[in-house]
């Protein structure tokens, strides 16, 4: 199974831009069986459009509000997807894999950027997963926030969302999927001489979700400036495990 997501930073004028037109290849070419696309910027693309634009067997769309947000999500005919619910931040969908009959829980995020609502949204994810103990769940998209130093270029780094975020995850029972490729995905100044990077898109799943996909790897994709600030992440359950090199780290919150 692979998973696509992108932050576009704005669809363009339609879907025939060039930002929609690199979507389609990239859709093309990694042949993703899901794509979750964040802060789309306008409400006048309907289901139907996507589904025909990009070749999918159907789709779910989140409106902006204004120049805001908006969400949407698209997945082919290998799977059945029954939305379980919808808001400006999220998408919460349970999946099966209609070939292999694999169940599991998808979560799609667009965090918010001004960390006002960030409790309210992953408190809503940690109900969905409560309310579904046992089944595997991935968590896919711009999460607006780091979970550690190294996810940003430069020491500035807000120690309190960081730390708020990286307990809201845990409450979920998530955990990062490691990643391969550029090491940040998003940008903050396209000219700057010493921009900032950031690691804000990544994929989060549950130890269910390894039992189920032993075998998860996460590919960062370049940042195409002239595109979005954000860079595409690609899922996948297929080919070779990625061996992982780390120490071992000891938690207080164990202990509780």
């Amino acid at each position: 199974m692979k998973a696509l997501g992108w932050n576009c930073q704005g669809m363009g004028r339609s879907l025939r831009s060039g930002k929609m037109s690199h979507l389609t290849r990239m859709i093309h070419s990694t042949k993703p069986q899901v794509v979750f696309v964040s802060e789309i910027k306008s409400s006048k693309v309907k289901t139907s459009d996507l589904v025909t634009r990009f070749n999918m067997n159907d789709a779910i769309v989140v409106p902006s509000r204004r120049r805001s947000g908006g969400l949407w999500l698209m997945w082919n005919d290998d799977l059945q997807v029954h939305i379980h619910s919808t808001n400006f931040h999220v998408i919460l969908a349970i999946v099966v894999n209609i070939s292999t009959n694999q169940k599991f829980g998808l979560v799609c995020i667009y965090g918010d950027p001004y960390h006002r609502q960030t409790s309210d949204i992953w408190n809503m994810i940690a109900d969905f997963v409560y309310d579904n103990p046992s089944l595997p769940m991935v968590c896919i998209g711009d999460m607006n926030n780091i979970l550690y130093d190294m996810d940003k270029s430069s020491s500035n780094i807000n120690r309190s969302h960081m730390c708020a975020f990286r307990h809201l995850v845990k409450q979920c029972g998530f955990f990062d999927l490691g990643y391969s490729g550029p090491a940040y995905t998003w940008i903050n100044k396209r000219f700057s001489s010493k921009p900032t990077f950031e690691r804000l898109d990544r994929c989060l799943a549950n130890a269910e979700w390894c039992v189920a996909f032993p075998i998860s790897n996460v590919y960062n994709m370049r940042i195409i400036h002239s595109l979005s600030d954000h860079a595409v992440i690609l899922l996948s359950t297929e080919g070779p495990v990625r061996k992982v090199k780390c120490s071992f780290k000891f938690e207080n919150w164990w202990l509780k």
